[in-house]
C-alpha cells in the first residue's frame, strides 16, 4: 500500500511535465520485428536449451561479429539515428507517466534491453545467489540494418509507452536514453520499487544460424528458487504477449521459454516477461525491425497482450 501511495505521488508530479505523453521517436532508420515460420502452438521448453537457434540469454552477446564489445561505445555513425530517444522529450527514468484520462490505475514498467556500453562487472544471478553474471551485456546487432539491439529496443519501447498511455495505463520507462549504466538486477528492482502490475522487458534475438527467425517470450519456471510464486502470472503474461505480437505482426510464433538463468527475471517481485521480438541475425527480420511501421505493430501487439492478461484476471 505504501508503494502504491508513493506511486500516485510520483504520478501527480509527472503529470505536470508529461501532458504530451510519450511522444514520437526520431529513428532515422525505421525498425520492425518479425518471427520465423514455425508451430502455431506454444511450446514449453525446459530450462536447458541445447540448440543454437534457441533463445540466447539476454545477458550474453550473440557472436563477436554481431555484438559490439561490452565495454566499448559504438561509433557516432552507428548510433546517431537513435542516439538519444526520450519519449516526449520530457520523460524521466524511474518516474511513472500517465495522462489525466487514465482510469486503469495499472502501472506497466518497460525495460528497453541493454544500453550503449555493457558492464562486465558481476552481480548475483538472484537474491542470495552464489552464481554471478555480467551486470549487463552489449546485445546483438542487425546484420542488414546495422542497428544495435539497444537502439532497437528503445525505439520499440517508446512506441509501446505511447500505445499504453493511449489505452489508459500508467507507464514507467527504465531507461529513456542509451548512455546509462543499469544492471539487470537494478532494472528488476526499479519495477519492484514501483510496485508494477507487470514488467515488460524488450529484447531482440540472435543466432549463429541466419535462417532462424521468430518471436518468443520468456519467463521463470515453476521451480524458480527466487520467485516461483510469480510463475503463474508471468507465464500467463508471456502467453498473452506472445499471442498479441504474433496476431498484430503476422510473424511466426516460436514458444514461451521457461528459464531460471536470467538475472533480470530472478530479481523480480512482480509479474515479468521478456519479449524477443525477432532475430537481428536474420536478414528478413532485421529489415522488418528497421521499419517504423513494423515497430508500431510490435508495440500494438504487446499492448494487446497486456490488455488480454488483465482482462483474464478480472
Amino acid at each position: 500500500m505504501k508503494k502504491r501511495i508513493m506511486r500516485i505521488l510520483w504520478t501527480s508530479v509527472a503529470l505536470a511535465v508529461f501532458m504530451a505523453g510519450c511522444g514520437k521517436e526520431d529513428t532515422g532508420a525505421n525498425a520492425d520485428e518479425g518471427t520465423e515460420a514455425g508451430e502455431a502452438v506454444i511450446e514449453i521448453l525446459p530450462e536447458e536449451q541445447s540448440a543454437q537457434e534457441q533463445t540466447l540469454p539476454q545477458d550474453q552477446p550473440t557472436t563477436q561479429e554481431q555484438t559490439s564489445p561490452q565495454d566499448q561505445p559504438t561509433t557516432q555513425e552507428q548510433t546517431s539515428p537513435q542516439d538519444q530517444f526520450v519519449p516526449g522529450e520530457q520523460a524521466s527514468e524511474g518516474v511513472p507517466q500517465s495522462r489525466e484520462e487514465s482510469v486503469s490505475g495499472r502501472l506497466v514498467v518497460i525495460d528497453a534491453g541493454h544500453q550503449e556500453k555493457g558492464n562486465s562487472e558481476k552481480e548475483p544471478i538472484g537474491p542470495g545467489a552464489a552464481e554471478t553474471k555480467a551486470k549487463v551485456a552489449g546485445g546483438t546487432k542487425g546484420c542488414v540494418s546495422g542497428l544495435y539491439e539497444y537502439e532497437l529496443t528503445l525505439a520499440v519501447s517508446g512506441k509501446l509507452c505511447e500505445e499504453l498511455l493511449s489505452r489508459g495505463y500508467e507507464v514507467m520507462m527504465v531507461r529513456t536514453s542509451h548512455d546509462v549504466n543499469i544492471s539487470n538486477a537494478e532494472r528488476a528492482q526499479i519495477a519492484n520499487d514501483a510496485a508494477a502490475d507487470v514488467f515488460i522487458r524488450i529484447h531482440a534475438n540472435g543466432s549463429d544460424n541466419s535462417s532462424v527467425s521468430g518471436v518468443e517470450t520468456l519467463c521463470q519456471t515453476a521451480e524458480n528458487p527466487y520467485n516461483a510464486d510469480l510463475y503463474d502470472d508471468s507465464k500467463a503474461l508471456s502467453v498473452q504477449v506472445l499471442d498479441g505480437v504474433v496476431n498484430a505482426t503476422g510473424a511466426v510464433k516460436r514458444r514461451v521459454v521457461e528459464t531460471d538463468t536470467m538475472s533480470g527475471i530472478n530479481w523480480c517481485q512482480v509479474p515479468v516477461t521478456i519479449v524477443e521480438m525477432g532475430f537481428m541475425t536474420n536478414e528478413t527480420e532485421d529489415a522488418l525491425m528497421a521499419a517504423e511501421e513494423y515497430q508500431q505493430k510490435l508495440a500494438a501487439g504487446m499492448a494487446d497482450g497486456i490488455d488480454a492478461y488483465f482482462a483474464a484476471k478480472e
